[in-house]
């Protein structure tokens, strides 16, 4: 709908050419006819109040309706050349010298348009009534009988006995100034409607927002502002930023107001890279903390939060260190990686510190161990269903592990034992990046980085048909190892020392009590040696502990020189000949999760080479 205009026309005349224009341009317009000497500006506040957009007049009446009516847009009716031209070529029949009278608006540099009719033309501003009398009673004493202007001029010069032409506006200027209203008014719904949603915008922000001027003077708050500093908009618009937030603050630091701390944040308004004011957004920190909790609770109760950094990772040995850094160059990268070492070494650690430290750290870290589910149900696990897809399905279906990591990282530990049709699946999913959930066709893209994890030397299974080879190609680009405990010197003390003050920090040590533990070989890695100094928290009974005492809660196993010379009896495959496999049983003390950590060799497998020993 066109806006509504309304055009205070000076006289009948005028007002005449206006309906034309408006008939013929089909302008949504009131034409009203007004002027300073009539009630012309209490017309324009009328039409105001009646829901008019725009204000079009001229002369003396535009300027007053300028000053008097700010909400809306006020349009002159320009003279154009060809208007004062018509009223001079008239003026000409009376005398050659010719005054024009108007507000300096109107009659600017007319004097340079009445030399092309040769014309003696002396412009006189009108100022106020009073002066403008005194003023034309000079100009007949100089000889001055005719003049041309607007409606109140040229009704003064009559009743003084000075001819007056009045000025008329013509179609093209009123066409013009119509336009201009109407473009003016489109502009103003465009920026009311602007400011509108800005408004709403802000009004349901939660952060408190202040803004400032150049002179550091509040122009603008929001409902959140004035709930944390107990301040109506009223008793702030106009304040300084010194009078509402005391104290010395910067940016991105914590305040105090009444009583609770808020992080602040200030923002420069710029105007043509000068500083025109700011902003001043702050929040409760309690809030912000409040949120974080319920999130990383729903994450929490979802399983998909990495809690572990490069932090978290205990040791100073060099092929630990070697490790960690290796890990933090691929942290950077979007890469599939592929982690390898022996149950207990901390490869999930590894896989969630990568993930924290990566540009994926605020997705989620979805993490599953392929060895501990059956093929169904890991398939269903990974991939989803849909409803009806099998007998006991959800209804409604089930979103699957790859889509809940989406725009994060999944961590598939154990992936040797994972089925050859399974890894089929996988295969697809880090290839084409989607997936199709059981009983489904749709596709589903996800944006997901996968690092995969073994204990066992995938080559081989690769070479022994039970690892598919296009999966271990996809898998094995950024590689890393993790070394064993054995193999990193004194971090079995630092580590004993750490699990020590978590468990039991009120146990006192005595220097060299750990010695011993340099002497063993932890097949279980980390794992084994966490659950030995927990069992030695729990029944050390008093006084400091020494080292007696811990090669007590020690059990007889197996030394690390011993576990040196059977490991070179392994050569990481099934082909492992039986008479090794039963030596190193003996050197482990029947132990088979240490036996298989020697020989690299799962237990299904060690299992399947002693039953067929004992058929034998």
């Amino acid at each position: 709908m066109r806006p509504k205009l309304c055009l205070l026309a000076p006289n009948e005349d005028i007002a005449q050419v206006a309906q034309d224009v408006v008939k013929e341009r089909e302008f949504n317009c009131d034409i009203i006819v007004g002027n300073l000497k009539t009630n012309g500006v209490e017309l324009a506040k009328r039409s105001f109040m009646a829901g008019s957009e725009a204000i079009i007049s001229r002369g003396g009446t535009f300027l007053r309706i300028q000053d008097e009516i700010t909400e809306i847009p006020a349009v002159q009716i320009n003279v154009s050349t060809i208007d004062l031209l018509k009223a001079l070529h008239a003026a000409s029949y009376f005398s050659y010298k010719v005054g024009v009278v108007g507000y300096s608006n109107t009659i600017y540099e007319a004097s340079s348009v009445g030399r092309y009719l040769k014309l003696d033309i002396t412009e006189i501003p009108i100022e106020n009534p009073v002066a403008l009398q005194n003023r034309l009673k000079n100009e007949m004493n100089k000889g001055l009988e005719v003049i041309v202007g607007d409606t109140m001029a040229t009704d003064l010069a009559s009743s003084m006995g000075i001819e007056g032409i009045l000025i008329a506006s013509g179609k093209r200027a009123i066409y013009e100034a119509l336009c201009q209203a109407e473009d003016l008014a489109m502009l103003r719904r465009k920026e009311a409607i602007s400011q509108q949603r800005i408004y709403k915008i802000l009004n349901k922000l939660s952060e408190g927002i202040l803004a400032t001027d150049s002179d550091h003077r509040i122009t603008h708050s929001n409902p959140a502002a004035e709930k944390y500093l107990g301040l109506p908009v009223g008793d702030m618009l106009g304040k300084t930023i010194k009078d509402i937030l005391t104290g010395e603050y910067r940016n991105d630091e914590l305040i105090n107001l009444k009583g609770q701390q808020y992080i602040l944040n200030i923002e420069p308004i710029l105007d043509h890279g000068d500083k025109n004011g700011e902003v001043f957004t702050f929040k409760p920190v309690k809030e912000i903390q409040d949120m974080e909790t319920k999130l990383r609770k729903k994450q929490h109760t979802r399983g998909l939060v990495a809690k572990y950094t490069f932090n978290d990772i205990i040791g100073q040995s060099e092929s630990i260190l070697a490790s960690i850094h290796k890990a933090r160059r691929i942290s950077k990268s979007n890469a599939t990686v592929l982690i390898i070492g022996k149950t207990g070494v901390g490869k999930e650690m590894f896989a969630q510190s990568i993930h924290n430290e990566s540009p994926r750290n605020h997705g989620p870290f979805v993490a599953v161990n392929c060895a501990a589910l059956p093929e169904s149900i890991l398939e269903s696990e990974l991939f989803g269903y849909v409803e009806g897809s099998f007998t006991d399905a959800n209804k409604g279906g089930k979103m699957g592990l790859f889509e809940l990591a989406h725009r994060g990282t999944i961590f598939l530990d154990e992936i040797g034992d994972m089925s050859l049709s399974v890894q089929a699946k996988v295969l697809r999913v880090i290839q084409e990046k989607e997936v199709v959930r059981l009983g489904g066709d749709r596709v589903i893209p996800v944006d997901i980085r996968v690092i995969t994890a073994t204990n066992v030397d995938l080559w081989d299974a690769v070479n022994d048909g039970r690892f598919r080879q296009d999966l271990y190609y996809r898998i094995n680009v950024l590689k890393m190892e993790i070394p064993s405990l054995s193999e990193r010197d004194r971090d079995v003390i630092l580590l004993t020392e750490f699990f020590l003050r978590k468990l039991a920090p009120l146990i006192q040590v005595k220097v060299g009590a750990f010695n011993p533990l340099l002497e063993h070989s932890w097949p279980g890695n980390v794992r084994e040696l966490y659950n030995f100094v927990e069992q030695m928290a729990v029944l050390h009974e008093e006084g400091f502990l020494d080292e007696l005492e811990v090669r007590k809660f020690l059990a007889p196993g197996m030394k690390r020189s011993e576990a040196s010379t059977i490991k070179r009896l392994g050569n990481f495959s099934k082909r492992v000949p039986n008479e090794d496999i039963i030596k190193v049983l003996e050197q482990c003390n029947g132990n088979q999760a240490m036996a298989c950590e020697i020989l690299g060799i799962n237990r299904s497998t060690l299992w399947r080479r002693l039953k067929r020993l004992e058929k034998n």
